[in-house]
């Protein structure tokens, strides 16, 4: 008997004889919302969305060839249109079977070797229900991370050019705001789009590299995206983001941020900075400690990143505004946890009000993704240029990713 039949003999079994815990037999049954994966540089992450809280029967870490979740003692219903069999197959998870039933749901997570796990519940925040996550750790993934942010270091030492890191806002199972009914977007889905063409723009530039913070469709929490820049010794911090207002189809155009110390400007800049600084609970870390804030915004005070920051933007939003397509809506300033680093200028650009269906439109569309791209690049290279960062013509950095 291989392992797979082994596998569903004892997920069959283990429903079969699974306990019924008291509960009330004219409750409805939890239902299976969401069962997806996501595979990152250092490891893969396997989620499983239920319509509401569930008791989880699993050890919390340890290293196995495979990982076994239980949730029993109620019956649990599948939603239309979520799988049972997840074929993952990248190296860490060869893949992952769920059995649901009156009983309760079996999860059976196969993995390509004894590697380390660990297991965890995430509450309901924003439009995210409640989750039991895994994370399994890719093999030699941070190694080769650190070793690939080193390279770029060592390179921009040796041949004297500049380099932007390009942060993708959110990701995984952190979507973002959604556009409105009618325009099926995502946030998470347009940054990266917008990214990608900006590094791209970028390395046109003699003497620049552009890296990216992420490449695909996973988390990196906040703090991780600006630290993953200071390592590899960046110049300048780009994050691309979308826009998105409480009223439905309300909001219209682009605004650039760098950080603020005070606190935002408005509710509204501060409803905004609330909404993506958010993104840390629905990945599952915790907030910095108000230790570590303090100590960073006392640092940040003593640079001159806040003054360069908001030349970044200036410049930035300059060349964005050539767009008739956007209004202008300034230069701002909030608490966005993403500009907190003190090493380099940081921006956060909300390209466009995703919850609008004109600017949902343009987010979707690739002649805007790669408009809005180069009108950034130009900025990045005008604030060289301002701030009297030479860029050596004779070299070409190349794609930075």
């Amino acid at each position: 008997m291989g392992r797979t039949t082994k596998g569903f003999a004892w997920l069959v079994a283990l429903a079969l004889i699974a306990p019924s815990i008291g509960r009330a037999d004219s409750s409805p049954p939890v239902q299976l919302t969401g069962f997806r994966s996501w595979t990152s540089p250092t490891s893969t992450r396997v989620v499983m969305e239920f319509s509401r809280v569930v008791a989880h029967v699993a050890p919390d870490s340890g290293s196995s060839p495979s990982v076994r979740i239980a949730i029993p003692g109620e019956p649990v219903a599948l939603a239309p249109g979520v799988p049972t069999v997840l074929q993952v197959h990248d190296g860490v998870i060869d893949s992952v079977v769920a059995a649901i039933g009156v009983d309760g749901a079996r999860f059976h997570l196969w993995l390509r070797d004894s590697l380390r796990f660990k297991v965890f519940s995430l509450p309901a925040q924003g439009d995210q229900p409640y989750r039991v996550v895994v994370d399994v750790t890719k093999p030699g993934g941070a190694v080769a991370q650190s070793e690939k942010l080193a390279n770029i270091a060592t390179k921009k030492n040796k041949d004297r050019i500049r380099v932007v890191a390009v942060d993708p806002g959110h990701g995984g199972e952190d979507t973002g705001a959604k556009g409105p009914r009618g325009v099926p977007v995502l946030e998470k889905s347009v940054t990266l789009a917008v990214a990608r063409a900006l590094i791209d723009e970028l390395n046109r530039i003699p003497g620049v590299r552009a890296v990216l913070t992420r490449d695909g469709d996973y988390f990196v929490p906040l703090h991780e995206r600006y630290h993953l820049a200071e390592r590899m010794k960046a110049d300048v911090f780009v994050s691309i983001h979308a826009n998105s207002s409480k009223q439905r189809g309300s909001g219209n155009g682009t605004e650039v941020y760098f950080l603020s110390l005070r606190g935002a400007g408005d509710q509204a800049e501060s409803d905004l900075a609330d909404r993506e600084n958010a993104a840390d609970l629905v990945g599952g870390v915790p907030p910095q400690t108000e230790n570590e804030l303090v100590n960073i915004l006392y640092d940040v005070k003593r640079s001159s990143a806040l003054q360069q920051s908001q030349l970044l933007a200036e410049s930035v939003l300059d060349h964005i505004a050539a767009d008739r397509r956007l209004e202008s809506r300034g230069v701002k300033q909030a608490g966005f946890v993403v500009l907190k680093s003190v090493e380099f200028p940081s921006i956060l650009v909300e390209t466009a009000f995703i919850n609008n269906p004109k600017e949902a439109r343009l987010l979707k569309s690739h002649d805007f993704q790669s408009g809005i791209a180069r009108q950034i690049a130009d900025g990045v290279k005008e604030y060289f240029k301002k701030a009297g960062i030479d860029l050596r013509d004779d070299v070409k950095a190349g794609a930075g990713n």
